[in-house]
């Protein structure tokens, strides 16, 4: 049965209990991330026969329509599957963006299909001529993060006494490792190994390993100089690794 409970193993986002037109429960995970025009990401999860069925409910059509984007002219409809399929993500010709599930890898579609809703909600503005927002890349991988291991002690935004007793917040820890997610650029490398720096060599740090995750998804060359700079002080991962089904 899915429950609230059940769900902190995919996801530690807001959850309440919702029921379908047919009377089944089902479950409504709302998301820091947003469209184009504000409104909000929220994903429902119901029983699908022996699986799990993750959508977006036709939200995001339903908004985008709204906001003027015919999508179902034939060239950007097939644009947009395919930005959507890039996630494994399918949409519906009722207007709903979907995945199928299983109890065994529900953690990582379920972070997949936030992932593709993303990609959906940029293809959006560029099909507008509006501005992409930037949003939360470590919001993105904590879902992610949690599929790794779901079992595995989890913390938001743990503080870590440095050895110049600075309190330092990192984005999550996650089992034994202390993570940030940052940009592939000078400034988000620089501040992450000050940190790092001063949390290493201080008393602190209780047998936890630092892991930082480098976005390179949008450009892979100056975040693999990024990794190499960082790699003189912490353990590095490409995000896009994160989006790499376990097998």
């Amino acid at each position: 049965m899915l429950t609230c409970e059940w769900v902190q193993a995919l996801t530690k986002f807001d959850c309440r209990s919702v029921r379908t037109l047919d009377g089944s429960s089902g479950l409504e995970v709302g998301t820091p991330f947003s469209l184009p025009d504000g409104s909000a990401i929220n994903l429902y999860l119901v029983p699908a026969s022996n699986q799990i069925l993750i959508s977006d409910n036709g939200d995001t059509v339903a908004h985008l329509s709204g906001m003027g984007l015919d999508i179902w002219q034939q060239r950007r409809l097939k644009s947009l599957r395919d930005a959507a399929s890039n996630h494994k993500l399918c949409l519906t010709d009722e207007g709903d963006f979907r995945a199928l599930a299983t109890n065994e890898n529900a953690s990582f579609v379920f972070a997949q299909v936030i992932t593709g809703l993303l990609a959906v909600s940029q293809w959006a503005a560029h099909q507008m001529n509006v501005e992409v927002k930037e949003h939360d890349i470590a919001a993105e991988a904590e879902p992610y993060i949690l599929a790794r291991s779901p079992n595995a002690r989890f913390i938001k935004n743990p503080k870590v006494m440095g050895a110049s007793r600075a309190l330092h917040t990192f984005d999550f820890q996650h089992g034994n490792e202390l993570i940030d997610v940052i940009s592939a650029n000078p400034l988000s490398t620089g501040s992450v190994m000050r940190k790092v720096g001063d949390v290493t060599n201080g008393p602190y740090i209780e047998g936890l390993s630092p892991l930082i995750i480098v976005d390179d998804r949008i450009d892979s060359f100056k975040a693999r100089n990024e990794m190499s700079i960082l790699a003189s002080i912490a353990r590095t991962q490409p995000f896009s690794i994160l989006t790499r089904a376990r097998h």
